[in-house]
This record gives C-alpha cells, sequence and structure tokens, in this order.
C-alpha cells in the first residue's frame, strides 16, 4: 500500500503533507504511576461517574489530591476521556463484522480509510503490520445490513485488492480488564518496570 499519493515531477512532497502518519495514534511515553494512581482507574473504570469525595474515600487521601492525581492522568493521556461502554446488542446492532482488509500495491491507505470513515456501521480501523494491511470492525443490525455494508459500502471503495466479512458468535466478559495491566495484585518487585518520565 501507498502511504501518500506521489508528488508532480519537480515537485517535492512537503513536509507537512496529510499522510496515513498524519492521522494514527501518537506513540506516548508510559507515565510513572504509583498504587494510588492504579487503584484511581480501576475505580474510574468500574464507574467513571463516581464523585472525587468518593473516590478519594476510597485511596485514603483528601479530594483536591485525588483531583489533582486525576488531572495528571489527563495531562499525561493515561485518561483520555470519561465515557460510557454501549450494549451493542440492546441499542439492535448485536452483530459484531471483524474486517481484515489487503490493499493494492497502488492504493493510497489514507483515501481508502477515508472513505471507510464514511460507513455510518464502522466503529474502529486498525492498521496492520501483516499479510493484510487493515482491520475494521463494524456493527450491523442482520443478515440484510451485512449484504448492504459489503455490496454498497466496502465492495466499491477503489484500492481494497481483498477483504473478508468475519462474524463473531460472542464476546467473553472480563470483569476486570484492567487488574493484569494496572497489577493491582501483583507488587512483586520481579515484575517489570516501565520507562518512566518525570511528574508534570
Amino acid at each position: 500500500m501507498s502511504e501518500t499519493a506521489n508528488p508532480r515531477p519537480g515537485e517535492g512532497a512537503p513536509d507537512e503533507a496529510p499522510g496515513l502518519r498524519q492521522i494514527l495514534e501518537p506513540d506516548r511515553e508510559p507515565l510513572d504511576l504509583d498504587d494510588v494512581d492504579r487503584q484511581l482507574l480501576q475505580h474510574l473504570h468500574e464507574d467513571a461517574r463516581q464523585p472525587i469525595r468518593t473516590l478519594a474515600a476510597e485511596v485514603g487521601m483528601s479530594a483536591p489530591a485525588v483531583a489533582e492525581r486525576i488531572a495528571r492522568l489527563e495531562r499525561g493521556h493515561v485518561i483520555r476521556r470519561r465515557t460510557i461502554e454501549l450494549d451493542w446488542a440492546a441499542l439492535g446492532y448485536p452483530l459484531l463484522v471483524v474486517m481484515p482488509i489487503k490493499l493494492t500495491a497502488s492504493a493510497d491507505a489514507l483515501d481508502v480509510i477515508t472513505e471507510l470513515r464514511k460507513i455510518p456501521s464502522l466503529t474502529e480501523v486498525l492498521v496492520l503490520a501483516s499479510r493484510y494491511d487493515l482491520m475494521a470492525r463494524f456493527r450491523v443490525r442482520d443478515h440484510a445490513d451485512l449484504q448492504r455494508l459489503l455490496i454498497e459500502h466496502v465492495w466499491t471503495i477503489p484500492g481494497i485488492e481483498d477483504s473478508e466479512a468475519m462474524i463473531s458468535i460472542g464476546r467473553l466478559a472480563d470483569q476486570s480488564p484492567l487488574r493484569h495491566v494496572l497489577a493491582l495484585d501483583d507488587a512483586s518487585p520481579t515484575s517489570p518496570t516501565p520507562t518512566r518520565r518525570r511528574r508534570s
């Protein structure tokens, strides 16, 4: 796949030309977290609506101190936003379609992603380093909705060489998805320590 279109003869590619790298999420250095930070993340992940005073009582700190810690986690992009988790089936979109996509050798990945983003049922696009170039996820209502997705949308996008429509038959519920990442139950000194950066 091609990241950006080739410049015209005699023209150099501008430094800030729109391209695939400009729309990818930036890499970030890991933030130095202590046990209190990890506990706050766990509590917020369970219920992001909890008041600061409730969180403060949970971790045994004052409300202003907890508010500053949360602000620091937001500045460090550990917390990107506080949102809700949808039940897609309850919304009427029970089928998850996972679609690996291979692009043609001359395709501009940015153009293909732009077209994918126009599809209302799209929920996520990942850029891959594999035999496939992209992985797209869609939510559809039923078989007829899947047909429309493929025939009227995906298959009409120039630059797609091959794709597969894989339908998920279920999702495993994880009651504590952050526990293994935050290591709340494992304070072993042999655990790997992430690269740290100075508190801001």
